[in-house]
């Protein structure tokens, strides 16, 4: 079995809430003793394009209140999106 997995998830907004429910499954893994999940982590790397849409911004409220320590987010700040330039993050563009 490889020592990580790639999940692509396509559609803006989606690779947040895909990489939260990885973390929880986890979670749910080791509370169940089903599996030791407790030194595995799963790392998103987003876009901050993609954390602009509301699903993303949403998606940080569903990791905090559900506690996932072993989930990490990596965003990419260039200001920069598909249909734009970012318009978040305190500047006008």
């Amino acid at each position: 079995m490889p020592e990580f997995w790639q999940f692509p998830t396509v559609s803006m907004g989606l690779g947040p809430l895909g990489a939260i429910y990885q973390a929880k499954f986890l979670k749910y893994l080791e509370h169940r003793g089903l599996k030791d999940t407790s030194e595995q982590t799963v790392y998103a790397f987003l876009g901050d394009g993609e954390m602009d849409e509301p699903e993303s911004k949403g998606a940080i409220t569903i990791a905090t209140r559900e506690k996932l320590d072993n989930l990490v987010f990596v965003i990419n700040c260039n200001l920069q999106r598909l249909d734009g330039p970012v318009t978040g993050n305190g500047q006008n563009h």
